[in-house]
């Protein structure tokens, strides 16, 4: 029997979720938020330069209620800007679409960010052994950080860190934007924070394992984050 939680003050949370193809990918995802929450989720679709096709499935088998915004294909950089400036609630998640809801997560989120707001968390973390060849001597020791395809935060961090830098339009934009979250407020890695362990499933990079300049892009990002940082 699948546990169901009604997510407290679930009305202060907006999940965004970029979309590029993969239409499936992105329905399941918010099948399984609704399967173990509520089905009052504030929940924006990012469709970003999808077919036709995969525009209208999604929007067939999405719930009403889902907020849909369509750009061109610029990448998951801008679809997390636009996703953002275009809610207004006070917590904000960013959810890549190949990602399952095994367990409620949402009560331990808003938790987490009250007793501590300028806090981010996520459901993995990874080591970036890159972060090492900076000039900061400080971020240099601090290289265990989030990965990327779950981020959260209140808004008013993401405000005073700014937005995420859209000159990376697919990789390292959420390095980047936690290196520049620990500059801002002077926190290390001790002040991320994961969720419980197997409230999500992350599929793995489906879309991206689509794209055919998915490692030209790797490496021009991968440039522009170590000409900006070194």
């Amino acid at each position: 029997m699948n546990q169901i939680c009604l997510a407290k003050d679930s009305s202060d949370l907006t999940i965004i979720i970029p979309q590029h193809g993969c239409w499936e990918q992105t329905v399941a995802c918010c099948s399984g938020l609704w399967r173990h929450h509520d089905r009052h989720l504030s929940i924006t679709v990012v469709d970003d330069g999808s077919s036709e096709k995969d525009r209208k499935a999604s929007k067939r088998f999405l719930q009403p209620g889902v907020k849909w915004i369509e750009q061109q294909h610029t990448g998951i950089t801008s679809a997390w800007n636009r996703g953002i400036q275009s809610s207004q609630t006070r917590y904000i998640a960013l959810l890549n679409n190949d990602v399952l809801t095994i367990r409620p997560w949402i009560n331990h989120l808003i938790d987490q960010l009250r007793k501590n707001p300028e806090k981010l968390i996520g459901a993995e973390w990874r080591r970036e052994r890159l972060i090492s060849q900076l000039q900061d001597s400080v971020l240099r020791d601090e290289q265990q950080i989030l990965s990327g395809w779950c981020l959260c935060f209140e808004r008013e961090t993401y405000e005073k860190v700014g937005e995420f830098d859209e000159s990376m339009s697919l990789y390292w934009s959420d390095t980047d934007w936690q290196l520049r979250w620990k500059q801002h407020f002077s926190k290390s890695s001790q002040d991320l924070g994961v969720l419980p362990q197997g409230c999500l499933q992350h599929v793995g990079h489906v879309s991206t394992r689509r794209l055919k300049t998915r490692t030209s892009r790797w490496h021009q990002d991968r440039a522009r984050f170590l000409s900006k940082w070194s």
